[in-house]
């Protein structure tokens, strides 16, 4: 009997105060598909999965004789993986080593250590690689980008895949992916998903899916993603298996989903928000940038039938929560085109969340290919401390590292760098609700553009007497990132999560912002008591007195909604960081009819 070991280490996700594991699901589907034919289970066992960043001499003490370990690689474990394949390969010199997973290209035949890479979907080409194992045939480099007609893969859960690492961590909180259908029909330069899993959308079976999720219930399994690529996109289906998930979690530990919804978002994305509920963060409506020569160069110009206003909108009316995505450095986008539109965005209406990254060069996205880089002048590093994971029981000293656009042929470093401080600005003050009430009033009644508002404000922000100094020192963070790959002072976000350091920074001097939004206001010779009193009754504070204000206007909109206005308090909810109480909305009060 062959020993067969199977790799896919994640970082651990501390969360409440607890570890929270990923169940290894791409190396389950490889072996749940392999396992199905005789001469493979009579041949092959797995021996073990390695699905944590644990010290390499442990893992290599519990390896024993084997034929063939397998490898999904992504940015979060490429360099880990590298490490333990070369090292098993120099202490078993006939193991067969295989890599496959989204990082996973032609470039690694230069490890004179790895024998195969699988490119694309994994099933049929592991297979093909076992077969050709037990036949004594030399294995091939490249098993090719195969797809399966058929997406009749046995579940990995249903046949007792993860039975015993489960067993081995009783006490572990778990994160599960699941999957609804493969492929994706669009082409984003900045992304592999579409090259890896082609553009023919393949579904699996329903009862599969209603199998893999009512296996949650009786499992100590906290979140669930789904790893589809647009989740919506077949309407009546998706909003079954919604109500599939919400049955779910009401009879299970499951406590968040997260879905990749449709990126042409329509009224079904909204109808499945409203049956997740309070499971998930709300509907994405992602443009990635608001510059139209950058849409183009990316390919997602063909997503603009959105009506990003009207799908706002729409959120708005059912009470579903929204969040909008930007990529800063993304071909074509300029420091001027960047600061419009992130105050274009507020001017359709985002005002709950937007999340802003840099543009990673994953490995086999058309942006990280030399035909791109040469023709939009993009120059890179290989950063380092960019999970936003930092768990005390993950092994870290192989670090990983990610390409990230420094510059591009319209966009220097030191444009990227100021940019960034504007989407900083933005999302720290009018997201987070400092200053969104006076902005808000001073759009809908005054006229006053949020372009005019936040321009200003940026002026003073650099030089107050109070926010300068904070303002300088983020700065100089990515400054640091973006020339040396280093971050100069940790954070539990990391790299990827920068611009949130100073959630809790803001909420300790959440009065020392609401006077600077206050200020800001007054640059246009407005003052109005109950506005002023508004703003600061939308910043989280348990002491505030119930108040009523008779209003003929919405007190967040400003649109026309006569009535009496409360404002309601929540108090913080226990063991999240600021990031988590911030993107649940628990850092602003609400308002509500009386």
């Amino acid at each position: 009997m062959h020993n067969i070991y199977l790799f896919q280490p994640q970082y651990a996700v501390e969360y409440r105060n607890e570890n929270n594991y990923w169940l290894p699901y791409s190396v389950g589907c490889i072996w749940s598909y392999a396992q199905q034919f005789d001469r493979i289970r009579d041949n092959y066992r797995v021996a073990d999965i390695i699905f944590r960043r644990e010290h390499p001499d442990d893992v290599l003490a519990r390896i024993n004789e084997p034929a063939v370990c397998a490898f999904s690689c992504y940015v979060w474990n490429k360099n880990y993986c590298l490490h333990l394949a070369e090292r098993i390969k120099r202490r078993w010199p006939k193991t067969r080593i295989v890599f496959g997973g989204p990082e996973t290209s032609g470039r690694m035949i230069r490890y004179d250590f790895i024998d195969s890479l699988i490119m694309g979907e994994g099933e049929e080409n592991f297979l093909q690689i076992l077969d050709d194992h037990l036949a004594g045939k030399d294995p091939e480099v490249f098993y090719e980008k195969r797809r399966l007609d058929q997406l009749d893969i046995p579940s990995p859960y249903l046949i007792g895949m993860f039975d015993d690492i489960m067993s081995r961590y009783p006490t572990a909180v778990w994160s599960m992916s699941f999957e609804t259908n493969r492929g994706c029909p669009f082409a984003c330069t900045f992304c592999d998903w579409g090259t890896v899993t082609y553009s023919k959308v393949k579904r699996f079976d329903i009862e599969r899916v209603r199998a893999d999720l009512e296996w949650i219930v009786g499992k100590n399994v906290d979140y669930l993603v789904c790893a589809d690529a647009n989740f919506g996109i077949f309407k009546d289906r998706d909003i079954e298996i919604a109500r599939i998930i919400r049955d779910v979690a009401n009879r299970s530990n499951l406590s968040t989903v997260n879905l990749q919804y449709a990126k042409n978002s329509s009224e079904v994305v909204f109808e499945i928000a409203q049956i997740i509920g309070d499971l998930s963060r709300g509907v994405t409506i992602s443009m990635q940038s608001m510059n139209d020569l950058t849409l183009e160069a990316i390919e997602r110009k063909n997503l603009e039938i959105n009506d990003m206003s009207k799908l706002l909108s729409m959120g708005e009316e059912r009470g579903v929560a929204t969040y909008t995505e930007v990529i800063l450095g993304l071909p074509l986008e300029t420091k001027d085109s960047w600061r419009r539109g992130m105050t274009d965005i507020l001017e359709l209406g985002q005002h709950q969340s937007i999340d802003m990254w840099l543009t990673q060069l994953l490995e086999n996205s058309e942006l990280a290919q030399l035909a791109s880089r040469q023709k939009y002048g993009i120059k890179s590093i290989l950063a380092k401390d960019y999970m936003p994971l930092f768990n005390k029981n993950d092994y870290r000293d192989i670090e990983e590292d990610i390409d990230l656009v420094t510059a591009t042929n319209t966009m220097s470093t030191e444009d990227l760098i100021e940019s960034y401080m504007f989407g900083w600005m933005i999302i720290q003050f009018h997201i987070s609700g400092y200053s969104q009430i006076w902005s808000r009033h001073l759009r809908e009644v005054n006229g006053i553009l949020y372009s005019q508002y936040y321009d200003h404000m940026w002026q003073l922000l650099q030089t107050h007497h109070f926010w300068a100094a904070h303002y300088q020192d983020i700065r100089d963070i990515i400054s640091t990132y973006l020339h040396t790959g280093r971050i100069s002072r940790m954070d539990r976000r990391g790299g990827h999560g920068m611009s949130s350091m100073s959630f809790e920074y803001l909420y300790r001097n959440r009065y020392q912002a609401y006077d600077f939004a206050k200020e800001v206001a007054a640059e246009f010779d407005f003052y109005d008591i109950t506005v002023d009193q508004i703003q600061r009754c939308l910043l989280h504070d348990n002491s505030i007195k119930p108040t009523i204000w008779l209003l003929d206007r919405h007190p967040i909109t400003w649109r026309p909604d006569p009535g009496k206005w409360q404002v309601i308090t929540r108090p913080l909810a226990e063991g999240l960081d600021f990031y988590s109480l911030r993107r649940r909305g628990f850092l602003k009060n609400k308002f509500a009819k009386v």
